[in-house]
C-alpha cells in the first residue's frame, strides 16, 4: 500500500526529504475496543472500517498501540498487549485492503493520576535514568517500526506529546530517530503538542512531517457562531505556518477534535467525564467546518486525523458528548469535506 500512495502523488506533488513525496491525508484516528465484540478481530471493527472508507470518505485511519509507564520520573516501560501484535497486524491488513492508508502511531499512557503529571513532564533525575529511559523507549518504538515495515505501514509517528524529552535530550532523540530508519523506510513524524511544543522543539530537520496534536482553542465564547470559529482557526493556521516556513516542511494535525458539549472550542483538550457540560452538537459541528474551510486550501497543509472514531459502532450518537462525530452533525460535515477532490 505504501508504496503504491507515493507512486500516485508522484503524478502531482512535489518532492521533499530523500525522494519522497508529502500526500494529503483525509484521516480519522481509529480507537479499539477490548471485548471479543469490538477488538481489532472483531466484526464491528471490520464494519467501523468499512464506514470510515463508505460514509465518511475517510482516506487514512491512525491506529495506537500503547506502552505503560507508572510515573513521570519512571524509566520502565510495558508494553505488548494493547493490542495484542495479532491484533494490530490484523487491522493493518483490513485497513490495507479496503485502500485506507496507516499511521502507526505509538502513544505512552501515563498511569500517574496526578493533575499536573502527564506525558509531556516525563523527565528523569539523573543520567542513568535517562540511559534506561531512552533504551526502554527504543525498545518500544523499534518494535512497532519493526511491523511497520513489514506490514507497509504508510507513515509512523516517532512519538506523542514527549515535549521535555525533546527539549532536554534532543541529541538522544536525533540518534533514536536515525535508528528507526534502519528499520522503516517510509515516512516519519512526531505529534508535538500544541501548546509549549510545536514550535520550541528543533528535530523537525530529521522528520518528513511536521506534526501537531492541534487541540488549539479557538474561541473565548462557549457558545461562538461560526464566523468567530472561523476567526479563530485562522489565527491557529497563521501561528503554524510559521513553523513550516523555519522548516520548510508540510504540517499534519496527527490529533485534531472538539467534544460535543457546550464550550469545547475554549479548552478543547480538556478530558472531564464527570458532570460534563450540556451535550451541544451544533457546536462541534461548526468547529469542524471552521478548521476544514481554513485548512484545506493551505499549500503547506497536508491533512489531519480527527479525534476520534470506535471500533464499536455504538460509541456516539446524539446524546454522547465525548470527542467521536459518530451519528452527529459533524459526522456529515466531514463527510461532506472528504468527499471533496484533494487540494492542489
Amino acid at each position: 500500500m505504501r508504496r503504491i500512495v507515493f507512486v500516485l502523488a508522484l503524478l502531482a506533488t512535489p518532492c521533499f526529504g530523500d525522494g519522497q513525496l508529502p500526500v494529503f491525508q483525509k484521516g480519522m484516528t481509529f480507537t479499539h475496543g477490548y471485548r471479543p465484540r469490538n477488538n481489532l478481530l472483531s466484526d464491528a471493527s471490520e464494519a467501523a472500517l468499512r464506514h470510515l472508507r463508505d460514509k465518511v470518505h475517510a482516506e487514512w485511519i491512525a491506529i495506537n498501540p500503547f506502552s505503560y509507564q507508572r510515573t513521570i520520573g519512571d524509566p520502565s516501560l510495558y508494553f505488548g498487549d494493547d493490542p495484542p501484535d495479532s491484533h494490530l497486524i490484523h487491522a493493518i491488513h483490513q485497513a490495507h485492503e479496503l485502500g485506507l492508508g496507516v499511521m502507526l502511531k505509538p502513544h505512552i499512557w501515563l498511569r500517574q493520576r496526578d493533575d499536573d503529571a502527564w506525558r509531556g513532564k516525563i523527565g528523569m533525575a539523573n543520567e542513568e535514568d535517562w540511559r534506561l529511559w531512552f533504551e526502554n523507549y527504543a525498545r518500544f518504538i523499534l518494535h512497532y517500526a519493526r511491523i511497520a515495515e513489514r506490514e507497509q505501514v504508510d507513515i509512523f509517528c516517532v512519538g506523542v506529546e514527549l515535549a521535555q524529552t525533546m527539549k532536554e535530550r534532543e541529541q538522544d532523540w536525533r540518534v533514536l530517530i536515525a535508528e528507526i530508519r534502519q528499520v522503516y523506510d517510509g515516512p516519519l513524524t512526531y505529534a508535538a503538542n500544541w501548546w509549549g511544543e510545536y514550535d520550541e522543539i528543533e528535530i523537525w530537520d530529521a522528520l518528513d512531517y511536521v506534526g501537531v496534536n492541534a487541540f488549539f482553542p479557538l474561541s473565548e465564547d462557549s457558545d461562538p457562531d461560526l464566523q468567530a470559529l472561523r476567526t479563530g482557526a485562522h489565527q491557529v493556521a497563521d501561528q503554524v505556518e510559521l513553523v513550516h516556513k523555519q522548516t520548510g516542511l508540510p504540517v499534519l494535525f496527527t490529533e485534531v477534535g472538539y467534544k460535543s458539549v457546550r464550550g469545547s472550542t475554549v479548552k478543547p483538550w480538556e478530558w472531564v467525564r464527570r458532570f460534563e457540560p450540556a451535550v451541544d452538537l451544533q457546536l462541534q459541528s461548526r468547529a469542524y467546518q471552521a478548521v476544514l474551510e481554513v485548512l484545506w486550501q493551505r499549500p503547506w497543509f497536508y491533512g489531519m486525523y480527527w479525534w476520534k472514531w470506535h471500533s464499536d459502532m455504538n460509541q456516539g450518537g446524539p446524546s454522547d458528548g465525548d470527542f467521536t462525530p459518530r451519528g452527529k452533525p459533524a459526522e456529515q460535515i466531514l463527510s461532506d469535506w472528504y468527499r471533496r477532490p484533494l487540494p492542489e
